[in-house]
């Protein structure tokens, strides 16, 4: 009958782009640091909450955390964003919905488990200790990024200085799983409280052992302590 339906998917638009564009040509002092970092980790425990009632949603781990997945508003708080290899946690019978799609995350931000292939890929709180790994990853990225005196890091990637721009999975298998590497942290952070203080943060969000890593909501509770 010659008609057809689209569909049209309307989001806020974000001038500042992706949090990967924003770190590469500006740097941010402590208290934006700080701010990009709550709202990251709230964006987080949102998607991992499983909020029940008529305006509830169930619990999501994301699967693909990283800077360019991550917008910068006009006030420099971060979202969340491209939920295309997210799960979500069926509670009823307590399982995962993984996606038929075979698409895996970024393998730089990849935890040791994904990596490895340890992960059990039933339990859905896996999935989050995942990204909760990841999010560590992101925050040493805006750390890195952070103007104190006049001092600051260039803007790289987690693990620009032992992998090769678009590595494997098996060159990250060997950082991370058997050499079990790291993003270094700069000597200059123990000097500044907040810069020290984050960097506590990140290092118990990519402990090798899942169960150790901090939840999402702890890390938020955690940072909201710090503004």
């Amino acid at each position: 009958n010659g008609t057809w339906t689209q569909l049209w998917l309307v989001t806020d638009y974000h001038e500042n782009g992706s949090l990967f564009d924003f770190l590469t040509a500006r740097c941010v002092d402590p208290d934006t640091m700080l701010e990009m970092a709550y709202s990251i980790a709230t964006g987080l425990a949102h998607l991992h909450m499983d909020i029940v009632g008529t305006r509830g949603k169930p619990a999501i781990a994301h699967r693909d955390l990283k800077s360019k997945n991550i917008l910068v508003k006009s006030n420099l708080t971060c979202c969340i964003g491209d939920l295309g290899l997210a799960v979500r946690h069926i509670v009823t019978t307590d399982t995962v919905d993984i996606p038929s799609t075979h698409r895996v995350g970024t393998k730089r931000y990849m935890a040791p488990e994904v990596l490895d292939e340890t992960i059990n890929v039933y339990q859905f709180d896996s999935f989050k200790r995942a990204d909760v790994y990841a999010l560590g990853l992101v925050l040493w990225e805006i750390a890195r990024r952070c103007n104190v005196d006049g001092i600051y890091d260039e803007y790289q990637l987690p693990f620009y200085d032992v992998v090769q721009p678009d590595p494997t999975i098996e060159e990250m298998r060997k950082v991370v799983c058997v050499d079990q590497q790291r993003p270094c942290i700069p000597s200059r952070w123990v000097a500044c409280d907040t810069l020290h203080a984050i960097s506590k943060v990140m290092k118990e969000c990519w402990y090798q052992h899942p169960a150790a890593r901090l939840s999402a909501l702890r890390i938020k509770k955690t940072l909201a302590n710090l503004r």
